[in-house]
């Protein structure tokens, strides 16, 4: 593989030879980075573990607390072991940030209208509507956010 050195020697112009092989090195770097994407399992698993977080509020009062917890522990494990799986960190995007912020947005205020709607009107059921909701949502706008970026030619 050649080097920086290689392909840009200190004296003259570069060739005609040492710029195709600059211009395979970047384009090989290009795929590389195309390469990077979490697996089929991270969207699917965390998007349903975001809906699992509103799922629990359909079970009974002590259980709901452990079974948080555990939703939660769940979360921190999925993305540590694709983090393991990687082995490099991802840049964030402009793109990913704000599908961040738009899941985070619409999570909070489905969390609280769910939880005026189950105090005030009695409808216990609106978790699981709600849930599936934002774990679609964040489904989505993750796919979207991370299939755009460095296009591979």
């Amino acid at each position: 593989m050649a080097t920086d050195a290689d392909v840009f020697p200190r004296s003259g112009r570069p060739s005609a030879e040492s710029a195709a092989q600059a211009l395979a090195l970047a384009e090989q770097a290009q795929e590389a980075v195309c390469s990077i994407k979490p697996s089929r399992w991270y969207e699917w698993t965390m998007s349903s573990l975001v809906a699992a977080v509103f799922f629990v509020n359909l079970l009974p009062e002590p259980f709901d607390l452990v079974a948080l917890g555990a939703v939660y522990a769940a979360i921190v494990t999925v993305l540590w072991l694709q983090f393991r799986a990687s082995g490099v960190r991802r840049r964030a995007t402009p793109a990913l940030k704000r599908g961040a912020a738009a899941c985070a947005v619409l999570a909070m205020l489905s969390y609280l209208g769910a939880l005026l709607l189950e105090d005030w009107a009695g409808m216990s059921w609106i978790w699981a509507p709600a849930g599936l909701l934002v774990g679609g949502v964040v489904h989505v706008l993750d796919r979207t956010s991370r299939t755009k970026g460095i296009p591979a030619q």
